[in-house]
């Protein structure tokens, strides 16, 4: 009745490497069958659920780094010892400054740069660089570049359907309708790139390189080098929501790259900070947010209070931390009241539906404040309390 352990190993936990040895033990001996059985069978279905379906890494970089070198002057180091994994139908959002090596790594991670070190991983297979194939580039991995780089005599449409000229005109005009739907692009898609916005231009950018599908059904990586950076405010908004509808609807990972972390922190699953070629902090957006591990961190993820633990009691806060340690204080977390710590309003900075205030606490220590009040005007005195509990430390 039962086959041999080696056998039923391979048969039922082939990716598994659990020692069940003692169980084939107990049934082995008739009188445990009919109790143990049962218990065994379904305890390996859910040990075989649990093991072998795992969120699915599609792609993986494992230490990768790149150095420029230059006949003039000493080599630039853009990218350093950077891991990282996307997952289908995931969002990673990279947030640094200019020239933190942000296009570097996506060129990296497309296979269109040779790393010094370290690989790129597509499905278990190892992305090679352009010194290793005739092509440079994987046809899974769809960069999007800041240039666009569409056809200029062409429509939207044919632009789009170009990527799919080796298909069934049938399937063809189908893919095409269907991403111009997701791209909001159906009243403009006769036009050409010449009479299109910034965001327009954009939005076809990105529909072509996601067009073609991989014959063989598996899912495709897009990464997106500064897809926000020249939209105004409704373009920006349009994008956001199609690349959102375009992740969820064909299930691709995708990575973006920005200096600005209001739409990282929008979209993104995850966050990531780069600072001179490092990756400094990796998470979840509300994670990186609220628990910055640096000031760097703190700063571009966000407005801001970075205060030292000497100047903690003049906000009415207390602290056993040394007077040289820092920590974080979200505006936020700052509200005006009544009474409080007595502070005179310096400058206000109206946002709309609320105003950042910066107030002095004495000549040395200022703090800004998000607040719903529109009345309150520079020289001003207030009162405020900060709340203690949303201090976070920073470790540099």
């Amino acid at each position: 009745m039962y086959r041999s352990e080696s056998a039923l190993t391979c048969r039922l936990l082939p990716k598994t490497n659990l020692d069940l040895r003692p169980v084939y033990s107990l049934l082995r001996c008739p009188e445990n069958r009919n109790v143990l059985g049962t218990a065994f069978f379904y305890g390996v279905f859910l040990v075989v659920f649990c093991t072998t379906n795992p969120a699915h890494t599609l792609l993986t970089a494992n230490a990768l780094s790149k150095t420029f070198h230059t006949a003039a002057g000493p080599p630039t180091v853009a990218v350093r010892q950077v891991s990282l994994a996307l997952e289908p139908g995931q969002i990673m959002g990279l947030v640094g400054a200019s020239g933190s090596g942000k296009s570097t790594l996506l060129n990296l991670l497309a296979g269109l740069a040779d790393a010094d070190t370290g690989a790129v991983w597509l499905d278990g297979e190892r992305v090679q660089g352009p010194s290793e194939v005739l092509v440079a580039g994987h046809p899974r991995i769809r960069l999007v570049h800041q240039e666009y780089q569409l056809m200029p005599n062409i429509s939207v449409r044919e632009n789009i359907s170009y990527a799919l000229r080796f298909f069934d005109k049938t399937y063809r005009d189908f893919r095409v309708d269907q991403l111009l739907r997701l791209s909001r692009l159906m009243p403009v898609q006769y036009h050409t790139p010449k009479q299109l916005s910034g965001g327009e231009k954009q939005r076809v950018a990105i529909a072509r390189v996601v067009a073609e599908k991989p014959t063989d059904g598996r899912t495709t990586v897009l990464l997106l080098d500064e897809p926000f950076s020249h939209l105004d405010l409704p373009n920006r908004l349009i994008a956001q929501r199609m690349l959102l509808d375009l992740v969820h609807h064909d299930r691709v990972a995708c990575l973006f790259v920005t200096h600005d972390a209001t739409d990282a922190l929008a979209l993104a699953h995850t966050l990531g900070i780069m600072q001179q070629g490092r990756l400094v902090q990796l998470g979840p957006p509300q994670t990186v947010y609220q628990q910055p591990l640096t000031g760097y961190v703190a700063q571009l993820t966000g407005p801001a209070n970075l205060l030292r633990a000497s100047h903690l009691p003049l906000l009415g806060l207390a602290t056993t931390q040394p007077d040289h340690a820092r920590c974080c204080l979200r505006p936020e977390h700052i509200r005006l009241t009544d009474t409080g710590i007595a502070a005179t309003v310096r400058t206000v900075f109206f946002k709309g539906s609320f105003s950042e205030v910066e107030v002095a606490v004495t000549p040395q220590v200022r703090v800004r404040v998000l607040t719903h009040r529109h009345d309150l005007q520079p020289g001003q005195p207030i009162h405020i309390q900060a709340d203690e509990a949303a201090l976070w430390w920073l470790k540099a």
